[in-house]
Parts: C-alpha cells; structure tokens; sequence
C-alpha cells in the first residue's frame, strides 16, 4: 500500500510530466504539494490534518483549474466541484471525460470532505486515515484525467 508521501510525491510526478499545466502553474502546485509532506512534523494532530487538507486540495485546485484552461474548456468555473462538472460536460476528444458516477464520487470523497473542514468552525479531519483517504481520491482523479 502506497504511503501519504508516495501519493503526494505520485501527483507531484504527473502533474511535473503535464504539457497541459503551464511552468508558473506547475512550480506552485509543486510547492503546494510538497507543503502537504512539510506539515507532516506539525502537533497537535488537528492542525497538522487540517493543514493537509488544506495544501493538498489548493493543489488540486490549482492543478484543475490550469488543466481546465489549457484545454479551453474552464468555461466560468471557479471551484473543484464545477470543475468536475466541466470534466464531465465538455466535449473534447482528446480530453478524458468521467462519468457522472465519478463526478459524485470525486464530489462526495474531496469537494464535500474539504468543505467540510474548511468551512465549518472547529471541524478537523478525525484522524490521519482520513486525510489519507482524500488524498488517494485525489490522486484516482489526477491520474486519470493527466
């Protein structure tokens, strides 16, 4: 079974081998991902969990958004739930579509899980399972569509 770390530095990799992310785009998702393992040392627990899901999902985001806009099909969207809409919606054939199924999944498994911390007062993530949980959905998704 892969570590934390080794989905981190997974995403790191595709999204580093990506023409379709741009080199400013590129070296701040770095950044942002290697954030992920920095935190690692940080106590309590909490913090250090919230902060995770913190960096690893601007990554996401960031990774998202600029896949979305190199391909020309950003359209207005301006979050990681309409950006899978637009993974699903679009119709480029050199771009992967998923599937409605995946969209609810990917929305259920991260959109709703970030938002759940990052929007509700003293919510944390209730262990490390769990962030590793999002971030192994992370990785499904930006494997599949990189």
């Amino acid at each position: 079974m892969p570590t934390p770390q080794d989905r981190i530095n997974t995403m790191i990799a595709l999204v580093n081998a990506s023409p379709s992310i741009g080199p400013k785009s590129k070296k701040d998702i770095i950044i942002e991902f290697r954030q992920v393992i920095v935190v690692n040392s940080i106590s309590p627990p909490p913090r250090k969990n919230i902060l995770k899901v913190l960096h690893a999902t601007r990554a996401l985001d960031t990774t998202l958004r600029s896949f979305l806009d190199h391909h020309g099909i950003l359209g207005r969207s301006h979050s990681i739930g309409q950006y899978l809409v637009q993974l699903t919606n679009h119709r480029l054939r050199t771009v992967v579509n998923i599937s409605l199924s995946e969209r609810t999944k990917y929305q259920n498994e991260i959109v709703n899980v970030r938002n759940k911390h990052l929007h509700t007062a003293n919510s944390y993530p209730s262990n490390d399972r769990e962030v590793y949980q999002l971030t192994g959905e992370m990785e499904a998704l930006v494997t599949r569509i990189i």
